[in-house]
């Protein structure tokens, strides 16, 4: 039976961040379980873009701080990394502002990039996830546009490499078939542990244009399609409602029965918020199920960008898989004609510059104020 741990943390307060880190791996079994002395490991946050831990974009530096002090107190050595969006373009940057060089060098742990890559069944995978003799994966509670819910599972897209990522929305334009993607990529990467960020997590129009929300949780797990069948009751769905862990779930890669997952620590009825504020790309909790398919096709939804706001960084023009994006000294624009509505400008900009357009049926059926507001 898969076991999932929920510990309550009311901030980001160093001590509290550490003990409840902590008392979730305890109740899962301990560090000691996953790692031993002198082992390499790979702790991957979710560096999405270059934002401040107030934003609620990226995993929180305290949690990962706690994560590398357990592992050395288990006699590992610890190494921080990811592929953010952009290609790692701005990596750097990244690494400063989301506060992950500073607890690297606090801590003692080396901070590595994601360039070298090992194909495996035609995906490139971070060589540090083979290098390492384990992996563990410290994610955040979000929502995203695209997929809904961004946790356990999707944290490990983070470990593939290069312009796969991007390539891979313009072979699969659909969500459901992206979803299966990422499921893939899980069934090929299965971090040793999984932690996930839950303390302030983000509602509305995530990645990373939606809004922080307390959610005062820690989750941790070895079963990351459990975890987030947790998680998503957490924010008011079940667990199949997420096509990413449906997929990972029919692909036998985990437990998404409730039933089947044990729970410990805190009561998860605690931490359940029912009015949750999902993407407003997403018609679960606002359409019968029965209308899904067939309504929300027609209710589209594309991406903008706000001339005044944008900051001619590239990096949206750098991530669009399919070249769509022209961003100049007068004038910034997509080209609709190519965009496949993968939503990977929106979610790679750091300074909320690409908002979502909506057709009318989808103001009809949202109402005309964003739900991520």
């Amino acid at each position: 039976m898969a076991r999932v741990a929920f510990v309550h943390c009311a901030d980001y307060e160093g001590g509290r961040v550490f003990d409840a880190v902590r008392k979730a791996v305890d109740l899962v079994g301990g560090m000691s379980k996953f790692v031993s002395p002198k082992m390499r490991v790979l702790v991957k946050p979710n560096l999405l873009s270059a934002r401040p831990p107030e934003d609620a974009v990226c995993t929180h530096p305290e949690v990962v701080r706690a994560v590398v002090r357990l592992v050395k107190e288990a006699g590992g050595i610890p190494l921080i990394g990811d592929s953010p969006g952009g290609y790692g373009a701005n990596i750097e940057d990244i690494f400063e502002k989301s506060g992950m060089r500073a607890v690297a060098r606090e801590e003692g742990a080396e901070l590595v990039k994601f360039t070298a890559s090992k194909y495996v069944e035609g995906v490139p995978i971070a060589r540090y996830v083979f290098d390492c003799d384990r992996v563990i994966s410290v994610a955040k509670l979000k929502t995203h546009t695209v997929t809904v819910l961004t946790a356990a599972l999707k944290n490990t897209y983070g470990m593939v490499t290069g312009l796969y990522k991007a390539e891979q929305h313009a072979h699969a334009p659909r969500d459901e078939d992206f979803c299966k993607i990422i499921a893939h990529v899980y069934s090929l990467t299965r971090p040793n542990l999984t932690i996930v960020d839950g303390i302030v997590g983000m509602e509305g129009d995530g990645p990373s244009a939606g809004k922080p929300r307390g959610m005062n949780l820690v989750m941790a797990g070895e079963d990351a399609v459990a975890i987030d069948s947790c998680a998503s009751k957490v924010i008011g769905l079940e667990p199949l409602d997420i096509a990413v862990t449906a997929e990972a779930y029919r692909m036998k890669l985990g437990e998404a029965d409730m039933s089947k997952i044990e729970l410990v620590g805190d009561d998860i009825n605690g931490f359940i918020r029912t009015d949750f504020r999902l993407p407003q790309t997403s018609a679960l909790k606002i359409l019968p199920k029965a209308l899904i398919n067939t309504i929300a096709g027609l209710a589209r939804f594309k991406p903008r960008i706000n001339f005044n706001a944008c900051k001619k960084c590239n990096l949206c023009k750098i991530t669009c898989p399919v070249s769509a994006i022209t961003i100049e000294k007068t004038e910034c624009f997509i080209d609709y004609n190519k965009c496949v509505r993968c939503m990977c400008c929106h979610e790679v900009c750091p300074y909320k510059a690409i908002y979502i357009k909506r057709t009318m049926l989808a103001k009809m059926i949202w109402g005309n104020e964003s739900r991520a507001n």
